[in-house]
């Protein structure tokens, strides 16, 4: 064996040893992001997250469910191309329904794309609050708490503040087509004291 050859083994084993050492010393900061995972998406009957966030021009846009009227919240993006179809929808049910169910938009695009947003809002119109999303140690205000990982996403909270239902890209069309029933469902549960 030559002294080349040794000088690469030795190398090789010397990185081949810190990088243990760094794996092992690196180790609970990997379990601890681990314990940190997103979750899935809300399931109904369980209690809805609360939370607040700016609008475009920094009025707050808050959710605390179980204060007796139902909420739906919908998560969505500019970028999106089934949130532009699916956003008129919301539209007509926040114009529908709007008495028994306050509607509660809540863009996924972030301030960096704030004009984009406020391009968007300009041209639709919506008859309802849309507070943009931003992240907080590492972690989305409002939709990492209700397990979003596509948009659009609908979760309906019933007036106790318990998700009745969620809908997520392809299934809100199973929302659209169901609407009235899913909102006479609704109207049946017991609305929680103010």
């Amino acid at each position: 064996m030559g002294p080349s050859l040794r000088g690469d083994r030795a190398a090789a084993s010397a990185l081949l040893l810190l990088s243990l050492i760094f794996l092992v010393a690196g180790a609970p900061g990997v379990v601890a992001a681990e314990t940190q995972k997103l979750r899935s998406l809300v399931h109904p009957g369980e209690k809805a997250p609360g939370f607040s966030l700016k609008d475009l021009d920094g009025k707050d846009v808050t959710l605390q469910p179980g204060r007796g009227k139902a909420a739906l919240v919908v998560f969505w993006s500019v970028f999106c191309p089934m949130c532009k179809e699916m956003m008129p929808v919301i539209d007509r049910f926040a114009e529908r329904h709007g008495k028994t169910v306050r509607v509660v938009g809540v863009n996924l695009d972030g301030k960096r794309f704030s004009n984009a947003v406020r391009a968007w809002m300009k041209e639709t119109s919506p008859r309802y609050p849309v507070g943009l999303d931003e992240i907080r140690d590492d972690f989305f205000i409002a939709s990492d708490p209700y397990g979003v990982e596509k948009t659009p996403t609908a979760v309906l909270v019933d007036g106790t503040g318990l998700v009745h239902g969620a809908w997520a890209a392809e299934a809100m069309r199973e929302f659209e087509r169901d609407t009235d029933a899913i909102v006479e469902d609704l109207q049946k549960r017991p609305a929680a004291r103010k």
